[in-house]
């Protein structure tokens, strides 16, 4: 999302590595600059690569392999030179400069001026062997850091979704975007979701790798540090049906709702669970909770409420032989159960703070500030990736995020109306409530007058959500501004 550009130096030999390296951090949200897409025929190359580096780039990421070595002659070697240079007028604590080893290779030992040098200054991020998903997500961010970007470190699971999504050889994702083009392909259309959500189903219903059951006793440092492993699996068992759900919910027609709502109907009815540890059975609400984000997210970006309906009011499960939508049962809040401290866990690694065990034991014995909202803020970085096409920034991308939260609360609502007797959930009010905490007219608010002045035309109406009912969509918003306002009095 960022309009800067990262400088990527490599050697011809290291393409393959180089080209999926642009993938990462074009998922990522920054744009990258390479000769191979800016230099063009009857090009000054010695100018053009000056006036990239010392001009528009925010970081300059030289990459090596043992080819390097192997070479007598290179033009990165004047890139390099070039970089110095620049180098030696920033900052002493300038962090414009990164490496990157594609494998167990040596750094050449560039002068940086003041007895600091390339190979010995520069702390270098490897991306090879079975740290690779993992340091790739810290070279994130440590560019977001640079720029003062946000949001923090996203998942490698995502990223890794995102840049496989992007692959030329992927064509799965074209098979689905000629299925949403031709409603007339709806029977490939359902074949297509089953084969989709089975795995990820499967997979969540193993209860070797997913345990409803644990010891007993307090929740402690093991324990948290277990939960928030347990957290990172689900999300990449989810995240190869991420890019689907976003293409499905932000273009499918009304022919494509229904086999939305079996799969997220499939996946919800998994994640709520009757027995085991409350811990355990709050946290496996998760990956719906995720994909539901994904779903709204891709839905709002489009104006596509029909698909969001189907995403949210349309999932109904059953809990104890009552059936309700899943949205009202769960949310992120839930997920942690009686436990919040543990949300601010996979905060601080967002964060790329370090976690040490006594920060954890701070956290559970309430001598560390935790977040309000841990859970909400980890998916809002989660998905940042995944959606950088879909809004031109930060700024926007975190609107939208606030207001399908929104949306999610006023679902509940309207259920709670609608049934009187029904009480469960609470699981939603995410991070939009501390985010307008001291905002004259908060996102539910201005969503609430915009609904009031737009009456039956207000847009999510036309798509179905709250019965297309007016007078139910008004009462829904009144309720949750209500409870956000109460929720924001007690974050002080």
């Amino acid at each position: 999302m960022s309009d800067k550009h990262v400088f990527l130096s490599y050697i011809r030999e290291d393409k393959a590595h180089a080209d999926d390296l642009q993938k990462v951090l074009e998922a990522a949200g920054f744009n990258v600059w390479r000769d191979k897409d800016k230099l063009f025929p009857g090009d000054n190359w010695a100018l053009k690569i000056r006036q990239a580096i010392q001009g528009g780039s925010f970081i300059f990421l030289a990459c090596f392999s043992t080819a390097l070595s192997a070479r007598e002659v290179s033009y990165q070697n004047e890139e390099l030179v070039l970089a110095a240079a620049e180098y030696r007028l920033r900052p002493m604590d300038t962090s414009w400069l990164m490496t990157v080893r594609f494998d167990e290779c040596s750094i050449p030992p560039v002068d940086l001026g003041m007895g600091r040098s390339l190979d010995r200054t520069i702390h270098r991020t490897d991306l090879f062997a079975e740290r690779k998903t993992e340091e790739i997500a810290r070279l994130v961010m440590a560019i977001n850091r640079v720029i003062q970007a946000s949001p923090g470190a996203p998942s490698p699971a995502v990223l890794e979704a995102v840049a496989g999504a992007a692959r030329a050889d992927d064509t799965s994702l074209d098979r689905l975007r000629d299925l949403i083009r031709n409603p007339g392909l709806l029977m490939d259309y359902d074949s297509y979701m089953v084969a989709s959500r089975k795995p990820v189903v499967q997979a969540l219903a193993d209860r070797e790798r997913f345990p409803m059951e644990g010891r007993p006793g307090p929740v402690d440092v093991a324990v948290a540090r277990d939960w928030t492993t347990r957290l990172h699996d689900y999300e990449s068992v989810i995240a190869p049906l991420m890019e689907p759900m976003k293409l499905i919910c932000g273009y499918g027609q009304t022919v494509h709702q229904d086999e939305l709502g079996k799969t997220m109907r499939a996946i919800g009815q998994e994640s709520i669970q009757s027995s085991g540890l409350n811990l355990q059975r709050a946290q496996h609400e998760y990956p719906t909770v995720v994909l539901t984000y994904v779903c709204a997210l891709a839905a709002e970006s489009k104006r596509n409420y029909g698909m969001l309906r189907a995403a949210t009011a349309d999932v109904v499960v059953t809990e104890l032989g009552k059936r309700s939508p899943f949205i009202t049962l769960s949310g992120s809040q839930s997920v942690t159960s009686n436990w919040n401290w543990l949300g601010s866990i996979v905060y601080s690694e967002d964060e790329n703070e370090p976690v040490e065990d006594n920060l954890i034991a701070a956290f559970a014995a309430d001598r560390a500030p935790v977040r309000y909202t841990p859970i909400s803020d980890h998916i809002y970085t989660l998905l940042a990736p995944l959606f950088t096409e879909q809004f031109v920034s930060d700024d926007e991308y975190a609107e939208a995020f606030d207001r399908v939260e929104v949306i999610f609360d006023a679902v509940t609502a309207d259920f709670r109306i609608q049934n009187g007797g029904f009480y469960g959930g609470g699981g939603g009010y995410g991070r939009y409530t501390y985010r307008y905490q001291y905002t004259d007219i908060p996102v539910e608010k201005a969503m609430l007058e915009d609904a009031r002045a737009a009456g039956a035309g207000w847009t999510p109406l036309l798509g179905g959500m709250f019965g297309g009912d007016t007078d139910r969509a008004i009462a829904a918003l009144e309720r949750v501004a209500d409870v956000a306002a109460h929720k924001r009095s007690g974050q002080h």
